[in-house]
């Protein structure tokens, strides 16, 4: 099989195949899945220290339409989807400890952080700190930051 390992500012990839960031990193079953399918590094769903601060919303996936909106919406062909997704409602803590078992289990595959937080030094670095350092020397492997 070919080598298909990349190098990127330092971290070393097996593949340049990553998952982005929403319902395929959603927890660490499903980020084990996609280890285990062969994918190099997945983003997991963005997380933030008060996951109570999430409020799901419903619709979250409508249909776009071309045309003026003021047309029938049955005249309309429809030509995209519009979707809301959120950050992660589960609690950082458990996040925490899925981490440090993706990083036991799959030591050979890069793991990001998605992570969010209010306009506070402290609490951004209090989330990088915490998931740098999940014990046993573990920790994730970069971050991916939304501001």
């Amino acid at each position: 099989m070919a080598d298909l390992s990349v190098t990127v500012n330092g971290l070393h990839l097996p593949n340049p195949f990553i998952i982005g960031s929403g319902p395929p990193g959603t927890n660490a079953n499903v980020i084990g899945k996609a280890f285990d399918e062969g994918w190099g590094a997945v983003i997991a769903k963005t997380i933030s220290l008060d996951a109570s601060k999430v409020v799901n919303v419903a619709p979250r996936y409508a249909r776009l339409r071309a045309g003026k909106s003021d047309a029938p919406t049955s005249t309309r062909e429809i030509i995209g989807w519009q979707n809301i997704e959120l950050i992660s409602d589960r609690p950082f803590d458990v996040w925490l400890d899925e981490f440090r078992e993706l990083k036991r289990r799959y030591p050979g595959r890069v793991l990001i952080a998605s992570i969010m937080e209010e306009y506070r030094k402290e609490a951004w670095v209090e989330i990088v700190e915490r998931c740098q350092d999940l014990g046993d020397g573990l920790g994730v492997d970069a971050f991916e930051l939304n501001f």
